[in-house]
């Protein structure tokens, strides 16, 4: 999460312009992927209760991982981002829970 809002925090003018950006969506998917799946991982039992409890953590966090990005210069705050980071997060969580349930 802090290696999530280091990134974030980073002015616009520190980002490399090349090519990566403009894979923006899949690597907020896969950034958040990984924390979906350490966030499931850390839990004691990995049930549907759960992901109740896990899930809503990592779409607030998303949502305020935006809302923190719109006060950096040049940065903005985008709903599609929250969006790639909330399904990222989901196949995260659901990759863990079908592991540990089969």
């Amino acid at each position: 999460m802090l290696l999530i809002l280091s990134l974030s925090s980073l002015p616009a003018q520190a980002l490399p312009k090349n090519f990566l950006l403009s894979w923006d969506k899949l690597i907020h998917f896969i950034e958040y992927f990984i924390l979906g799946i350490l966030s499931t991982k850390s839990m004691k039992a990995i049930n549907l209760n759960t992901l109740k409890l896990v899930l809503p953590f990592g779409v607030l966090f998303a949502c305020c991982d935006e809302y923190f990005q719109s006060f950096i210069s040049g940065r903005f705050s985008s709903g599609l981002d929250v969006l790639a980071d909330s399904i990222g997060f989901l196949f995260g969580c659901l990759l863990i829970y079908w592991k540990y349930n089969d």
